[in-house]
C-alpha cells in the first residue's frame, strides 16, 4: 500500500472508530482554544472603558473553566459516557492537515523574528545569560545584578523586575516604566538599585545549560534552546505511536499560548528546557530511573518544578518503582545541583528571595482586575494562601478519587490562576504535562505500544499487578 493509500486508509478508521487515545487528544486540543481565549484581551483591546473590560474578563473566566474541564476530562481514568456518545476523537483525521499549517504558520514565525532579531527576551532570560557569562568567568552568578545584567546586553531597565519597596512600596498596581526609571534614578542617586530589583533566581542549573551560548547572538541561544523542543518533538511522535499527527499538532498549537516551552524556547528562553524536562519526566514514568533523573534535572533548573513536585508523587502514587525513582531523582540533585550550591553559597538565599520577596501582582485571573483598578487591591498574603488552598484541594480530589488522580496532578498548577502573580507560563505547562500523562498513562496498546493502565486508577485495582511496559522500554 502506497503511503498516500496508508493515509488514507488511517483518516477514514479514526473519523469511523476513533479509539480511546484519539478522544483524549481531540478533548486536550479543544482544551487548548479555550486556554488562548482565557488570557486574550480581545475585547477590552478593541473597546475602552471598564464594562468591555468586565465582559471581556468573564469570558476569560469561563474559557478558563472550560480549560479545566476538558483537561480533567482527557485525563481521567475512564473516559465519561458523552464522549463515547460525541466522539470527539473523529477530530484526530484531520491531525495530518492540522500538523501541516501549523508547521508552516509556526516555522514561518520563529524564522521570522530569529532573521528580523526581534526575540522577547525578559529579565528572567537575562539573567540566565549573565549567571551564565559570570560562571564562564569564574564568578558567582547570583552577585550579578539586575540591573547591570540588562544594561550590558543592551536591554531597557524597564524590563527588570520590581519588588514593593523603597520609592516603590506605596505603588498601587504594577509600576508604570516611567515609575520604574524614576524609582532606578532615586536608588542610583542612594548607592545602588540591587535592593529595587531581584537577581538571578532559578536554581543553578538554569544559568549553567546556557553556558555554552552565553556570549553568542541572541539567535544563536534561540536556537540552542529550539534544538531541546526538536529532540523533545522527536521523543514525543515516538510515544504518540501511530497518532503522532495529533500530539504534535498539539504541541506545535502550544506556541500560540504565551509561557509555554514552545513560545519560551522560539526566543531563548532557557526556562524552556526545565518545562521539557517536566513533560519528560511523565512522558517516561514507565521508566522509573530516567524519569527519576529528568524530574530531578527540573528541579535543579526552575522553581516551578518544586510546585509540580506534589502532583508528580500523586500520579506516580499506584505505580512500580518507587524506590528506584525516588534514589534517582534525589541522586540527580546531590551529583548535578550540590557541587553548585557548594560553589556558590549565596544561591539557596537568592532562590527563597526570589520566591518570597515582596513582589507586584501580575498575570491573569482575578488579579487582572486588581491591575485594571476594578478591584481594590488585596494583600498579597491572601491571594498567595487562595492559591495554596486550591492546591491543596485538588491533591486531596485526585487522592480521594483515583479516577480523577492523573487529571489531578496535571492540573495542580492551574492553581496559580488565583495567585498573586498568576503568570502565562505557570498556566502554559498544564496542556504539555496532560499530553505527557496521556501518551505515557491512558493511551491503549494499539495507539502507542504501550499497556494501558486506565484500570490502576479504579478503586480496588492496583496498578502494581499490571505489567510496567511501554512508552520508551
Amino acid at each position: 500500500m502506497t503511503i498516500l493509500g496508508r493515509w488514507r486508509s488511517w483518516t477514514r478508521e479514526q473519523w469511523d472508530r476513533p479509539g480511546i487515545g484519539s478522544q483524549r487528544l481531540a478533548l486536550l486540543f479543544l482544551a487548548l482554544i479555550a486556554l488562548k481565549f482565557a488570557n486574550w484581551a480581545w475585547l477590552s483591546d478593541r473597546i475602552p472603558g471598564d464594562l468591555a473590560f468586565i465582559a471581556n474578563w468573564v469570558i476569560q473566566a469561563a474559557a478558563f473553566g472550560v480549560f479545566l474541564v476538558l483537561v480533567a476530562v482527557s485525563c481521567r481514568a475512564d473516559l465519561p459516557d458523552w464522549v463515547r456518545r460525541w466522539r470527539p476523537g473523529r477530530l484526530v483525521a484531520l491531525a495530518p492537515a492540522v500538523l501541516a499549517v501549523l508547521l508552516v504558520l509556526v516555522s514561518v514565525s520563529v524564522a521570522g523574528a530569529l532573521l528580523r532579531n526581534r526575540l522577547l527576551i525578559d529579565d528572567a532570560n537575562a539573567m540566565a545569560v549573565c549567571g551564565a557569562r559570570a560562571i564562564s568567568t569564574g564568578h558567582d552568578p547570583y552577585r550579578v545584578a539586575e540591573l547591570s545584567c540588562l544594561r550590558r546586553l543592551d536591554l531597557s531597565p524597564t524590563l527588570a523586575t520590581p519588588l514593593r519597596v523603597g520609592s516603590l512600596a506605596k505603588v498601587q498596581g504594577y509600576p508604570t516604566p516611567a515609575q520604574i526609571e524614576a524609582a532606578i534614578r532615586s536608588a542610583d542617586a542612594k548607592g545602588g538599585t540591587n535592593s529595587i530589583f531581584s537577581g538571578l533566581g532559578k536554581p543553578p542549573l538554569d544559568p549553567a545549560v546556557m553556558i555554552p551560548v552565553a556570549r553568542a547572538p541572541a539567535v544563536a541561544r534561540a536556537l540552542w534552546t529550539l534544538l531541546a523542543v526538536a529532540v523533545f518533538l522527536s521523543l514525543l511522535a515516538v510515544a504518540a505511536g501511530s497518532l503522532w499527527p495529533a500530539a504534535l499538532a498539539i504541541l506545535l498549537a502550544t506556541y500560540y499560548i504565551p509561557g509555554s516551552a514552545l513560545n519560551f524556547a522560539s526566543f531563548g528562553n532557557v526556562e524552556s528546557i526545565a518545562y521539557l524536562l517536566m513533560a519528560l519526566s511523565l512522558l517516561w514514568v514507565r521508566r522509573p530511573i530516567i524519569s527519576g533523573v529528568c524530574l530531578g534535572l527540573a528541579l535543579g533548573s526552575n522553581e516551578l518544578a518544586f510546585f509540580f513536585l506534589p502532583a508528580y508523587v500523586l500520579i506516580c502514587y499506584r505505580l512500580t518503582g518507587r524506590g528506584p525513582r525516588l534514589i534517582s531523582a534525589v541522586l540527580t540533585l546531590i551529583i548535578g545541583v550540590v557541587p553548585w550550591l557548594i560553589r556558590y553559597p549565596d544561591a539557596v538565599s537568592a532562590i527563597w528571595h526570589n520566591l518570597s520577596a515582596p513582589t507586584f501582582p501580575l498575570g491573569y485571573g482575578p488579579i487582572e482586575l486588581v491591575l485594571a483598578g476594578i478591584l481594590k487591591q488585596p494583600p498579597s498574603d491572601l491571594m498567595l494562601g487562595l492559591t495554596a488552598l486550591a492546591m491543596a484541594l485538588i491533591l486531596l480530589w485526585g487522592w480521594r478519587r483515583p479516577e480523577w488522580r492523573i487529571a489531578a496532578g496535571v492540573l495542580l498548577l492551574s492553581a496559580f490562576w488565583l495567585s498573586w502573580r498568576s503568570l502565562d507560563e505557570y498556566i502554559a505547562q498544564v496542556p504539555l504535562l496532560a499530553l505527557a500523562a496521556i501518551l505515557a498513562l491512558l493511551m491503549t496498546r494499539v495507539e502507542t505500544g504501550a499497556q494501558p493502565v486506565e484500570a490502576s486508577w479504579r478503586p480496588g485495582i492496583q496498578a502494581e499487578s499490571l505489567p510496567v511496559t511501554g512508552v520508551g522500554d
